[in-house]
């Protein structure tokens, strides 16, 4: 009766060594599955570098700008994003979000929240060249709005984003902003 005893407790034993060896572990640098990054190949052209737009003048002929900053998120799963104005030389964060793989719906969402507390969520797809994002805005006073952004890269360090908005059932021009990317 002990050896059938035994054996029960030295695999606890080698369960609990085999964990523990894992936990300390040096932790392997993830590396993108080659079908994961194809799934993101439209937009990876945003990574690396910080793209930088004029924006139409502010208030009493301000000049604003407007940088976007994307990254792989760190288990390579997902290309995350921030942007902010840039008012008189005063940068002032407005979005943080991430671009993400759906592999139920098999196309690529992105969602992302802005200074004003308002979530925008929305698929992208790729249309005779150019990169179309179509989302929702959720509104924090509780009303919702649609936007159709087009991205066109033309080479690869500039890029034109001409954002739409949906009104009297017709997209109507909001802004065109053209972005070159500079080094960080």
């Amino acid at each position: 009766m002990f050896p059938l005893v035994r054996l029960p407790c030295l695999l606890v034993l080698n369960l609990i060594a085999v964990t523990l060896a894992s936990l300390t572990a040096p932790a392997a640098e993830p590396t993108p599955d080659p079908t994961v990054a194809s799934v993101y190949a439209p937009i990876a052209p945003l990574i690396g570098g910080m793209w930088r737009g004029d924006l139409p003048p502010g208030p009493n002929g301000t000049k604003v700008e407007i940088e976007l900053k994307a990254d792989w998120a760190a288990n390579h799963q997902g290309i995350r994003f921030d942007g902010a104005f840039v008012v008189n030389g005063r940068r002032s964060p407005y979005t943080s979000g991430m671009y993400a793989w759906n592999p139920v719906n098999k196309h690529l969402s992105f969602f992302y929240t802005d200074d004003d507390g308002n979530l925008i969520e929305g698929g992208v797809t790729m249309e005779n060249g150019v990169l179309v994002h179509n989302f929702t805005i959720a509104e924090t006073k509780g009303t919702t709005s649609k936007v159709q952004a087009r991205i066109t890269f033309a080479g690869p360090d500039t890029f034109t984003n001409e954002i739409l908005k949906w009104k009297d059932e017709k997209w109507e021009k909001f802004v065109t902003v053209r972005y070159q990317r500079s080094s960080p």
